[in-house]
C-alpha cells in the first residue's frame, strides 16, 4: 500500500509535446535550431516543430489526464515561449497559456509540478554562450520570477532544472546535444552556473509550493571488485551524481570531485559560492544503473537512438571511467538495462543521507515501438517494468523513505530527443498524423493501481 496522499502522475517537457514552435511570437530553442540544421543528427530527421500540438490541445490533455486517473501532473514551461529572447520583452500569450494549463489542472483536482528548465533554452541565450555566460544565469533569474509571480500560487512543486546531468553531458562532453562541443571545462563552468541559478531562484520564491530540482540518479557499481574499477565507480557516481546531488542539498560540491576537476584545470573562478537554501525535496528521474571499470585511454561515445539492440550503448571518458553492460543483465531494445532493485538502493541511499528531505520519483518509464494492434495498444512490457519499479518504492516507503510521489514517463508518446519519434514512453498513443490520442493497456492498468493504492498482484 501507498500512502493516502501519495502523488500519482505522468510527466512532460514543452519541447517535447508543445508543437506550435513559432506560434504567438514564441522565440526559438536551441533544440529547435539543432534540429533543423542537423536533421541527420535525429531519427529520421524528426524535429518537435508540431510534437503532440498540446499548445493548442492542452484541454484536450487534461481531460485525459482526468480519465486516467492521476491526481498529479509534471510539465515544462517553456523559456521562449515566456521569453522569446531569453530576457527582456514578455510574450503575454506564452504566460497566458500557462495560467489557462495551471487552471485547468487545478480546477480538475490535479496537482501541477512544473519545470522552469527541460533543456529548451532560448537560442538568443544559446548564441551568447549559453550557460557558459554568467548572463544566462541572470536570464534565468528573469524567467524564474516571471513564473513564480504569475504561477506560484497554484503550483505545488517547483523543479528549478532538469537532468542537468544530462544535458551537460550530452552537451559538452559526447556533443550528441546542442551546443554540440567536447568541452570539460566549459561543461563544468555551465554545471556551476546551473547550479548557481538554482540557489538564487529558490532564494527568489516565497510561495506557498516547494521547489527543488529533477536530477537524473543511478547507482553506479564496479564491473569487478579490482580496486582499479571500485575507483573508477566512485569517481563516475562523484561527477554525474554527487557533483550535483551535494551543490543541491549541501550548498557545495565534493571534494574529491573537486580535486579531479582541479588537477586537470577544469575549475571555474568562484565555483565554491553557491550557499542558498535546502531544497524541499529531490525529484528522482530513474531508468537505469551503470557498472564502471578502470580509466580507458581514450574517449568513445555511443548513444543507441535508432531501438536496434545491435547497436550498442559506449561510453568512456579518458582517464576517469567506462561503463560496461551487465553480462547478466535485461535490457530493453534501447540497451538500457532494467533494474527495479536499483531504484529501491537509491531512495535507500538518498534517505540514509537526508532523511529529513522528501524524494519524488520524478520520472520513470519504459520505451518502447509501440503500435497499433487488432485489439487496441498492449504495452505488456511497460506494464510489467513499472509495476516491478512501483513494486521498489514500495519497498522503500516500508522501511521507513520519505517518497511523495511517483510520475511516469510520459502521458504520452512525444518528440524523444535524438530518438524522434520512434521511442515511445506515453500512456496515451499519440498518432502522427492526426494527433488523435489513444489510451494503452498501461493506462487502464495504471488507474486500477492509483484506485486500489497498491501495485496489483
Amino acid at each position: 500500500m501507498f500512502p493516502k496522499d501519495f502523488r500519482w502522475g505522468s510527466a512532460t517537457a514543452a519541447i517535447q509535446i508543445e508543437g506550435a514552435a513559432s506560434a504567438d511570437r514564441k522565440g526559438p530553442s536551441v533544440w529547435d535550431t539543432f534540429c533543423r540544421v542537423h536533421p541527420e543528427r535525429i531519427h529520421q530527421g524528426a524535429t518537435p516543430e508540431v510534437a503532440c500540438d498540446h499548445y493548442h490541445r492542452f484541454a484536450e490533455d487534461v481531460g485525459w489526464i482526468a480519465q486516467l486517473g492521476h491526481n498529479a501532473y509534471r510539465f515544462s514551461i517553456s523559456w521562449p515561449r515566456v521569453l522569446p529572447q531569453g530576457s527582456g520583452w514578455v510574450n503575454p500569450a506564452g504566460l497566458d497559456f500557462y495560467d489557462r494549463l495551471v487552471d485547468a489542472l487545478c480546477a480538475t483536482g490535479i496537482s501541477p509540478n512544473a519545470t522552469l528548465y527541460h533543456w529548451d533554452l532560448p537560442e538568443a541565450l544559446g548564441m551568447l554562450g549559453g550557460w557558459e555566460n554568467p548572463r544566462t544565469v541572470d536570464a534565468y533569474l528573469e524567467f524564474a520570477e516571471l513564473c513564480f509571480g504569475r504561477l506560484g500560487d497554484r503550483v505545488d512543486y517547483w523543479c528549478t532544472f532538469n537532468e542537468p546531468a544530462w544535458t551537460l553531458l550530452n552537451g559538452y562532453i559526447t556533443a550528441l546535444h546542442p551546443p554540440c562541443r567536447h568541452d570539460p571545462a566549459a561543461a563544468v563552468l555551465a554545471s556551476h552556473h546551473m547550479m548557481l541559478a538554482h540557489h538564487l531562484a529558490h532564494q527568489l520564491y516565497s510561495g506557498p509550493g516547494k521547489v527543488g530540482m529533477a536530477l537524473n540518479l543511478s547507482p553506479i557499481y564496479p564491473a569487478t571488485d579490482q580496486a582499479d574499477d571500485i575507483r573508477a565507480a566512485r569517481t563516475a557516481d562523484g561527477v554525474l551524481n554527487r557533483w550535483f546531488l551535494e551543490a543541491l542539498v549541501e550548498g557545495r560540491y565534493p571534494a574529491e570531485v573537486v580535486t579531479i576537476y582541479d588537477r586537470r584545470g577544469l575549475l571555474p573562478a568562484g565555483y565554491h559560492t553557491l550557499g542558498g537554501r535546502r531544497p524541499d525535496f529531490i525529484g528522482v528521474n530513474y531508468y537505469y544503473p551503470h557498472h564502471a571499470v578502470a580509466p580507458p585511454q581514450r574517449n568513445e561515445f555511443h548513444l543507441n537512438n535508432d531501438g536496434d539492440p545491435n547497436h550498442k550503448c559506449r561510453f568512456s571518458l579518458a582517464g576517469c571511467f567506462a561503463f560496461v553492460a551487465n553480462t547478466q543483465g535485461r535490457f530493453t531494445d534501447w540497451n538500457w538495462e532494467i533494474h527495479p532493485q536499483s531504484l529501491e538502493t537509491l531512495l535507500q541511499n538518498l534517505h540514509q543521507r537526508w532523511p529529513d528531505l522528501e524524494l519524488l520519483i520524478t520520472e520513470n518509464g519504459l520505451g518502447l515501438p509501440d503500435q497499433p494492434g487488432p485489439d487496441g495498444i498492449d504495452d505488456q512490457p511497460r506494464i510489467d517494468f513499472v509495476g516491478d519499479h512501483l513494486r521498489a518504492v514500495a519497498r522503500a516507503l516500508e522501511s521507513g523513505v520519505k517518497v511523495g510521489g511517483y510520475y511516469m514517463w510520459s502521458l504520452m508518446d512525444n518528440f524523444s530527443w535524438v530518438n524522434g519519434y520512434k521511442k515511445r514512453y506515453g500512456f496515451l498513443y499519440v498518432n502522427r498524423e492526426t494527433m488523435e490520442r489513444t489510451p494503452k493497456k498501461s493506462a487502464a492498468w495504471f488507474r486500477r493501481v492509483i484506485q486500489e493504492n497498491r501495485v496489483p498482484d
